[in-house]
């Protein structure tokens, strides 16, 4: 026996073996999804496979690069190298790439984020007069809903929905200024190489004899776009292997489509099914909940999470008064249990529907002297200073960047006002040229005065910086030499009175420093551009976090997919929390609706995520909007028929407890 195939259990083996023709690896939480994975791959090189033909998908770069370690220490740096480990959107900007080297048309590409996109349409907003009071994110989720239905700028339908006239007056504009400014956005790194092969044959044939053998993971999460993209890559040679679990599928609001998994038979007529359900991670009790909160669901792949550990303790639902007791109890439980050393602090997490309950939760943990984090905070490249900084690497890298330009061009404050900015761009838009030239005659649009100096200088610096920017190699030492030319360094110091913000904003501007030096010593062919785009690619995993360190995580249940924990309080368990009300009264215009389902399976995920105790919360009242309200019990919990450890802080107390209680207490006061 191949000895990728020991110590695999039966159904871990079967997905394993069967390489050639489509698969569905349906693997519940807990039933070690990642070492098949790794293992599979490991025993196709094994068989002789060309590791260069094997295509490995996930969803962030910190999964394939997990992935991508895990496989190193399996069969080598080498073989593992060679193997393509990916996200979908870094795949395809790498296919967009050499198709552009290809036909030797232009292949620098700007990838924008979704900080870039909303500010270019913001501006075209301003252009076109659009009312300033629609939110620019909920355009830009209908924007991305067409483009991944396939729709042509021109073509978007008609609606009587504001937001969608919106977007579909918007769109053809967005799209010419990407266009313009060569740039694409996450969309496009998936929808333009989809449209490629599904145009050209001999493309398809390219990329499909290139990647024989294709493996996806977390296929619950693919939206319509990324299923087309799939099938154009393995349509012909079908050796594709998707491993996700429906149960588990929590990202509608980002348009995934549980669908996807649900109808893969359909799609890959013929495929192999392996239900992974021998759950390695938690207790029997913990998994009886699980499995009873989600057969409530209609549509999913009928599968039960078996326990291979014992039984372990019942699961608690504590039930309090209001949200301060419930604060309160859940940082002093927390305390006990780190005091007794039944676990560590980063063993233990404090999971919620509402990134609300995260305030009341802080304040009772910092009472107790508790260390903790909270997931899903400001990331690095989300700081001003940070964004600031990339925009001017931005425009170093492309000077047709006019969102970037008009970002910095006053940053720090350089005398280059709205009046003057507005000058250069009407004279740009009337000679028909871009927003960066027009700054080199700034003397023939704005005369010869402060502005028109302000301008030349600001020019000036850019020049030099594009200069040090040339050579990948002497990256890091282009952005010190930046700093000390803006001279950044005093400005924040200048900026507040709090040591603790200064701290933090200058640890900021020295981290972009350190950073680029890191990159220009592991990248094999560093550049300005290949950084930025590195960059842009990892801001789609910014609701990841480092949870390294002893402290206790507070987390959405939505940020916690994916970690596991020997302690879990799972908070709020109310209607209105989980469900949350926007799935129960939704509003026309909230990007967050999803459906009753995918709620239940949001609490599913919460509790699989506890190994050896689970307690459940909720409240009486709490106050909501600045009003006490009543809280009922979520549906999710009357659904039930698994006994849990009932504790109910709210009921009125008997005398005979108080007496046992007394007398309690004074048997432990007397000792042994």
């Amino acid at each position: 026996m191949s000895r990728w195939l020991q110590n695999l259990n039966p159904e871990q083996r079967a997905a394993v073996q069967h390489i050639e023709g489509p698969l569905l690896v349906l693997a519940g939480a807990g039933s070690g999804k990642t070492r098949v994975i790794t293992h599979r791959v490991a025993y196709m090189l094994e068989r002789g496979i060309a590791a260069e033909q094997i295509l490995g998908v996930t969803f962030t770069n910190k999964a394939a690069e997990e992935m991508r370690q895990r496989l190193a220490a399996m069969v080598g740096p080498a073989a593992a190298g060679a193997v393509t480990l990916s996200t979908f959107h870094a795949l395809g900007l790498s296919m967009l790439r050499a198709e552009a080297a290809r036909t030797r048309r232009r292949a620098r590409l700007a990838v924008f984020d979704t900080g870039d996109q909303l500010a270019c349409l913001r501006e075209i907003c301003r252009r076109v007069k659009l009312d300033r009071s629609l939110d620019l994110s909920s355009i830009l989720t209908r924007i991305s809903a067409f483009k991944n239905a396939f729709v042509e700028p021109d073509a978007a339908p008609a609606s009587k929905d504001p937001y969608d006239q919106a977007a579909a007056l918007l769109y053809p504009y967005y799209a010419e200024q990407l266009e313009a400014y060569s740039a694409v956005d996450f969309d496009d790194l998936v929808c333009r190489p989809c449209r490629m092969m599904e145009r050209s044959r001999a493309c398809r044939e390219r990329w499909s004899s290139r990647f024989r053998y294709v493996l996806v993971d977390e296929y619950q999460d693919t939206n319509g776009a990324q299923l087309r993209l799939l099938q154009a890559i393995a349509g012909e040679h079908r050796n594709l292997c998707v491993v996700g679990d429906d149960d588990q599928s929590i990202y509608g609001w980002r348009g995934a489509q549980v669908k996807n998994i649900l109808r893969f038979e359909r799609d890959f007529p013929g495929a192999k099914v392996v239900y992974l359900q021998r759950n390695y991670r938690s207790v029997g009790s913990v998994l009886e909940l699980a499995n009873a909160v989600i057969a409530k669901n209609p549509e999913r792949h009928e599968k039960r999470l078996v326990p291979v550990r014992g039984a372990g303790q019942p699961v608690r639902m504590m039930v309090f008064p209001d949200g301060d007791a419930e604060a309160s109890w859940i940082a002093s439980h927390v305390r006990d249990a780190l005091r007794e050393r039944r676990v560590r602090p980063a063993e233990v997490a404090v999971l919620y529907r509402s990134n609300l309950f995260s305030r009341d939760l802080e304040t009772a943990l910092r009472a107790e002297g508790i260390a903790y984090r909270v997931l899903g905070g400001t990331a690095f490249f989300d700081s001003k200073e940070v964004k600031d900084l990339l925009a001017y690497l931005r425009v170093c890298a492309h000077p047709g960047d006019e969102i970037s330009l008009r970002r910095v061009i006053n940053s720090p404050p350089r005398g280059i006002g709205p009046r003057t900015v507005a000058a250069l761009a009407g004279w740009a838009e009337k000679n028909n040229t871009s927003f960066y030239k027009a700054l080199g005659q700034a003397e023939t649009v704005l005369g010869s005065g402060k502005a028109a100096a302000a301008v030349a200088s600001f020019t000036a610096l850019l020049h030099r910086a594009r200069g040090r920017f040339k050579s990948g190699h002497q990256l890091a030492q282009g952005m010190q030499a930046l700093l000390d030319e803006l001279q950044l360094e005093q400005a924040v110091q200048q900026s507040s009175t709090n040591i603790k913000v200064i701290d933090r904003r200058l640890a900021h501007l020295r981290g972009m420093v350190d950073g680029l030096r890191s990159y220009t010593e592991h990248a094999p062919r560093p550049s300005l551009e290949d950084y930025l785009n590195r960059v842009a690619l990892s801001s789609a995993d910014a609701d990841l976090e480092d949870i390294t360190g002893e402290r206790v995580t507070l987390s959405s249940l939505h940020g916690a997919k994916g970690l596991e924990f020997r302690l879990v309080v799972l908070a709020g368990l109310e209607e209105g929390y989980l469900p949350h009300e926007r799935t129960l009264n939704p509003h026309q215009n909230d990007r967050d609706v999803g459906d009753i389902a995918e709620e239940r399976r949001l609490c599913y995920v919460g509790i699989t995520r506890a190994m050896d105790e689970l307690v459940l919360t909720r409240c009486q009242q709490r106050i909501v909007r600045g009003k006490l309200q009543p809280r009922t019990q979520s549906r999710f919990l009357d659904e039930l028929h698994v006994e849990l450890e009932v504790d109910d802080l709210c009921r009125e107390v008997t005398n005979e407890e108080v007496q046992n209680a007394v007398a309690d207490l004074l048997a432990r006061l007397e000792g042994p």
